[in-house]
């Protein structure tokens, strides 16, 4: 195993939920290399349905917190929200697919709103977990969240009463709480492997 294989590995070994944070800012430049390295995440035709939203104002993470009941949103010096793009076709697909665009919209105008809205959902979450590493990588805590209301948080982040727009995971992010105890590994299943087939 090489260096950036064992280092992948030990960011993915390491990385803990954590919900105590201290009260250090994070400098701007790390909170862009996340932001930066988040958004490289994969998606699905390259489309990018999926924005993050970068909170650090402590008025809206309080506000967060009121809807949710989640101390962390307030206490964490950056919340991320990831946000799923459901419209059908973005304004700058042609920007983005170049040549491709025509039969990625032909696919695309064959998809249910349900099934924009799950694609969507995939790719915000696929830039959520890269979050997670990239942020283990600067050192910062994180914590991934799913308990909130949609419709208050689309309120807080301007963006009430859109239904083309479906907020799919919030990560609580700051520098660990160095008096909190640091969580142990809660364990993993290791059944949860399956080679091939469940019917084999």
């Amino acid at each position: 195993m090489d260096n950036t294989s064992s280092l992948v590995h030990n960011l993915i070994a390491q990385r803990r939920t954590v919900r105590a944070y201290a009260d250090t800012p994070i400098p701007d430049a790390v909170l862009d290399r996340v932001v930066s390295s988040t958004l490289e995440a994969p998606s699905a035709f390259n489309l990018q349905l999926r924005d993050v939203v970068v909170v650090t104002d402590p008025e809206l993470r309080q506000a967060l917190t009121d809807s949710s009941g989640q101390q962390q949103f307030a206490d964490a010096p950056a919340v991320l929200i990831f946000v799923g793009r459901t419209e059908m076709w973005p304004e700058d697909a042609e920007e983005i697919l170049g040549a491709k665009a025509d039969y990625v919209r032909g696919y695309k105008q064959q998809q249910s709103a349900g099934q924009r809205r799950q694609a969507a959902i995939i790719d915000a979450t696929l830039a959520a977990g890269t979050a997670l590493l990239a942020a283990q990588a600067e050192g910062l805590a994180t914590n991934p969240t799913t308990g909130w209301n949609d419709e208050a948080v689309k309120e807080i982040i301007g963006l009430g009463g859109r239904d083309d727009r479906s907020v799919a995971v919030i990560v609580a992010m700051g520098y660990p709480d160095p008096q909190a105890e640091v969580p142990a590994h809660p364990g993993r299943k290791a059944d949860r492997r399956v080679d091939n087939s469940y019917a084999r």
